[in-house]
This record gives C-alpha cells, sequence and structure tokens, in this order.
C-alpha cells in the first residue's frame, strides 16, 4: 500500500495528466497547446501542423485505477464535433500512464444515458433517488489508446 506522501495532490495530478496527453498528442505528429487553467472545459488545444481546424480536449485523470471518472452534469451536453476527452490512470508516481480517448458527444451521450438509469434504481433502502449533478463516466476497453479517434475535420 502506498503511503500518502506518495500520493499527489489534485492539482499537480490534474496538471500531470494533461502533460502526458500533450506529449501523446506530440508523439503522434500533432501539435498541442496546454491551454491556461481558466479555460473552462478545454485543457489542450490539438491541431495536424498546418492545419486550420483544431480540436479540443478536456483532460481527466486519476493517479490510480478503477476506470470511474467523475464527471457533471454540464458534461451531458454537446461541445462541438470536435470536442474530446481524453481519460488518464497515471498508475502512480512510477506508473506508465493509460489513455481513454473518447468522443464528447460520445461522453454527452452515455452520461445522459447512465444518469437516467441511475435515477430509476432506487436507494439500498428502497427510497427513491434524488437528482445529483454529479456524474460517472467508465469508457471501457474499446476507448483505450484511441487517439486515431481525434478528426479535425
Amino acid at each position: 500500500m502506498k503511503s500518502e506522501k506518495d500520493k499527489l495532490s489534485t492539482a499537480l495530478s490534474g496538471i500531470s495528466g494533461e502533460y502526458f496527453v500533450a506529449a501523446e498528442l506530440s508523439r503522434h505528429g500533432l501539435i498541442a497547446a496546454v491551454t491556461l487553467r481558466n479555460t473552462r472545459g478545454i485543457d489542450i488545444l490539438a491541431s495536424r501542423p498546418g492545419g486550420k481546424k483544431p480540436a479540443t480536449i478536456q483532460v481527466k485523470t486519476l493517479q490510480r485505477g478503477n476506470k470511474h471518472w467523475l464527471l457533471s452534469k454540464n458534461d451531458e451536453r454537446s461541445k462541438g464535433k470536435h470536442h474530446y476527452y481524453v481519460f488518464v490512470t497515471l498508475h502512480g508516481r512510477n506508473g506508465t500512464p493509460e489513455y481513454h480517448v473518447v468522443e464528447g458527444n460520445t461522453v454527452a451521450r452515455k452520461c445522459a444515458a447512465s444518469h437516467r438509469k441511475w435515477l430509476k434504481g432506487r436507494k439500498r433502502d428502497g427510497g427513491k433517488r434524488k437528482d445529483s449533478s454529479m456524474r460517472i463516466f467508465a469508457p471501457g476497453e474499446s476507448f483505450r489508446d484511441g487517439w486515431n479517434r481525434i478528426r479535425f475535420d
């Protein structure tokens, strides 16, 4: 079991994920620009060299992996044809990061559907569940290392 001193702060974990994703995008021949922290919903702008249309990327990072990311109600809304999420699991300070690349429209659709299903369920005591702004998203293995999903046309 890792000690608390081996754990990164949430802020450092998030920043690490963004830079790992930017490095992977560069490794795949794309130009990646990490945005300032105040750019809501967009962590990285990516484009082909000489390309005119960028893709926007939102990065969500876990330090180790249950592969379920917390999102919000806002993630149920489409942010455009060229918006993507990259879900990163760092696997600790010395591990190899794992990436799941998902189209933003897919995240929006799956988030909404899974939340509707959750709302129809019951609490442990049998009572009705109350709506919440929190969403849980699990991309699944079919999205692992899906860098080719990022499109610019």
